[in-house]
This record gives structure tokens, C-alpha cells and sequence, in this order.
């Protein structure tokens, strides 16, 4: 933490936060005690060469510019939440206490529930079962201008070689199944309702070597699903699911419960890291960025690289039309990983900050 004098010089704070030497992805601020100052939530991420295994996830309180970590008495379900990738605080229910919506790889869509004495509880909502997924941004903003704040959720996409739903999820497997003292990473597919390994006999050799032993063949490995490979081992192994991979536009119904709509076929083509919202044609309807792209993959899985950058021009019904690059002049191609709207004089621009790239500047001009 780097305290600000006022003046743009800012120095070093070494006791107002905890001692943390864990993974972590994101922090969010907010005054969620209403008590005049700034509290954060500090999501976590994974322990380190024990992927998918979380880490724990934390929320400090700030008493007098001291933060405290108060997760076990008022958030004790921050403990092994997930692979936390994005956060967004919102009143789900507008009853003046800020809830938190969470979201991360393997993750479902999860809302904390504030209670009045200062307690988050993970709820079950209607329309968010099964909706697993392995997200990378969340915003939360009421588009349909009902008064209520809805959810937009930022995903892997459609255009990826892996694909997942409720009925034919995409799983990993985590377990040390060949008992050389470290975890093993399994994917598995669906196929016609049986599941079988996303990796083949070559990789998967080299993995667990004792799979050469076992399948002599590149036929006999081929003719095997998930269970004749890795047997009775998957019964011990720590199971995640992902059932859908869509982009999603998340309305708010105002009694408790949601419906999820994807978002367009142009929103799909590549992951969503970023997202914006604002009314950007002034016609009184709030309006989407959204920026993406996952270029690290392995050899056997093509780069995720189709996304451009896209306008989506909200009709305030919780519809959403994509706009052409020019038309909207919004371009922004690269492995893009986040957006932040700044000032500079009288003009408003958005940065795009990209991986092993430069960062783009464009300005928005008003209509």
C-alpha cells in the first residue's frame, strides 16, 4: 500500500495490511460498512503447483487506515471460494447494504448476501444454477433501467476448441495418480454421454509414464474412455466443472432471482477479460465495451485471438447489437487483459492495457 500526499508523491505503508504470501487476482474496494472509509475485498486465486486447488479469498475491514482481516467472522465462505478472477460489488436487492458478486475460473456465478449485522453469506439465487464457467470479468450496472442493478459476466467464449454444458460438462481432475508425491492435472470431455480424456496417449504418457505400461497402442489409449484410463483413482480426485462457456448478459428480475441471456454470436468469437458500461450514443440506454483474447495456450489448442474489441449498443430491454469497428471506430485486437477510463483535460479515453504489447489510448468522443 503506497499512501498519496496530495501531490502525486507516494510512499510506502509496511503495517496497515496484512502479511499475505498467497496467490491472488483481484482487489476491490469499497465502503461496504458504510462507515465512511474504504474496505477491500482480496480475491484469491490458486496454490501455487496445486492447480485447481484455490486459495483462500479475504475481506479487510479498514479501522482508522488499518486493514483487518475480518473473512472469518464476517465472510467465512471467502475461505476456498474458487479460482477468483473478478469481483464487482452491487445492492442485488435494494435493501442499502452492498452485496458481492464473484467470479472465476471453474466458478460459478457466486452473490454474497449482506445481512444487517455486517455478515456475507453465499446465497443460492434462482437462474444462476449451473453456471459454472471459466469467467474473467464481471460488471454490474442496471441496463434495462428497472431500477435494479443487473450483471454482465465476461467468459471463455464459443470459438475455443473446448466446449461445455449442463449435460456434457468440461472437467479437470486433480489427484497424484501416479503417486510420485505431486498432483496430476486431468481434462475430460463428453462425448455421446461418455467421458473421455482431452489429452492423448503421447501427452498423457509423458505425464503419467505408467500409461505406456498400461496402453500399449495408440488404438488401445484411443478406444478408452476417462475410467479405463485413471480407474477408481477419479473417485479420490478434487472434481470441477464448467457448463458454460457463453458470455452472458445477467438481468436482475427484482425478486431474488436472475435470467441469464448470452450475449451475440460477435460477443462470443474470443474470452472476455474487460467490460464497460455507459450510455455512449446519449440515447438514454446503457451501452457495452468489452475487450479479450487469451493468447498462452498449449501446443495441441489454438490461441484464443479473435477478438477485436467490440461495441455493444444496449436497447434498455436488456438487448444488446453489435457495432462495426467502423462505425464505432473501437479497435482493440491484441491479448487484451484489462480497460480503466481516465481524464485527460476535458476528454475522456480508455486505456486498454495489453500483454507483451504497448497500451492503447483511444478517446471517446461524445455525439
Amino acid at each position: 500500500m503506497y499512501l498519496n500526499n496530495g501531490k502525486g508523491k507516494f510512499t510506502k505503508q509496511y503495517n496497515r495490511l496484512p502479511n499475505y504470501l498467497t496467490s491472488g487476482s483481484c482487489v476491490v474496494p469499497n465502503d461496504f460498512d458504510k462507515d465512511g472509509d474504504i474496505d477491500l475485498f482480496i480475491g484469491g486465486r490458486l496454490i501455487p503447483q496445486k492447480y485447481p486447488h484455490a486459495a483462500n479469498s479475504h475481506l479487510l475491514e479498514n479501522r482508522d487506515g488499518v486493514f483487518v482481516d475480518v473473512s472469518k467472522e464476517k465472510a467465512s465462505d471467502f475461505a476456498g471460494l474458487g479460482m477468483v478472477t473478478s469481483a464487482s460489488w452491487f445492492d442485488h436487492n435494494k435493501d442499502g447494504l452492498d452485496d458481492l458478486v464473484v467470479v472465476g475460473e471453474w466458478m460459478p456465478v457466486t452473490v454474497f448476501v449482506q445481512s444487517k449485522d455486517g455478515k456475507f453469506s453465499k446465497e443460492r439465487l434462482g437462474g444462476l444454477e449451473n453456471s459454472e464457467g471459466w469467467y474473467y470479468s464481471v460488471k454490474t450496472e442496471d441496463m434495462d433501467n428497472d431500477g435494479d442493478v443487473d450483471i454482465i459476466v465476461g467468459n471463455l467464449g464459443l470459438n475455443y476448441k473446448y466446449k461445455a454444458s449442463i449435460d456434457e460438462p468440461f472437467e479437470v481432475h486433480s489427484y497424484d495418480f501416479d503417486e510420485n508425491g505431486s498432483l496430476d492435472i486431468v481434462l475430460s470431455y463428453y462425448e455421446h454421454g461418455v467421458s473421455f480424456p482431452v489429452r492423448g496417449k503421447s501427452c498423457s504418457t509423458q505425464q503419467i509414464p505408467s500409461l505406456e505400461t498400461k496402453f500399449k497402442t495408440y488404438e488401445d489409449f484411443g478406444d478408452s474412455d476417462l475410467i479405463d484410463v485413471y480407474g477408481s483413482s477419479l473417485e479420490s480426485a478434487l472434481n470441477l466443472k464448467a457448463k458454460t462457456f457463453a458470455s452472458a448478459y445477467i438481468e436482475n428480475n427484482g425478486d431474488g432471482s436472475f435470467n441469464v441471456e448470452s450475449l451475440p454470436s460477435l460477443a462470443q468469437v474470443s474470452s472476455v477479460n474487460s467490460i464497460l458500461a455507459k450510455d455512449y450514443d446519449g440515447d438514454g440506454n446503457k451501452d457495452l465495451l468489452i475487450v479479450g483474447n487469451l493468447y498462452p495456450s498449449e501446443v495441441e489448442t489454438p490461441r484464443n485471438d479473435a477478438g477485436t474489441g467490440l461495441y455493444l449498443k444496449g436497447d434498455g430491454n436488456g438487448n444488446f447489437n453489435p457495432t462495426s469497428i467502423l462505425e464505432s471506430g473501437f479497435y482493440a485486437p491484441n491479448d487484451a487483459k484489462d480497460m480503466k477510463v481516465i481524464k485527460v483535460g476535458d476528454k475522456e479515453v480508455i486505456l486498454v492495457v495489453n500483454n507483451n504489447d504497448f497500451i492503447q489510448a483511444i478517446e471517446f468522443i461524445e455525439r
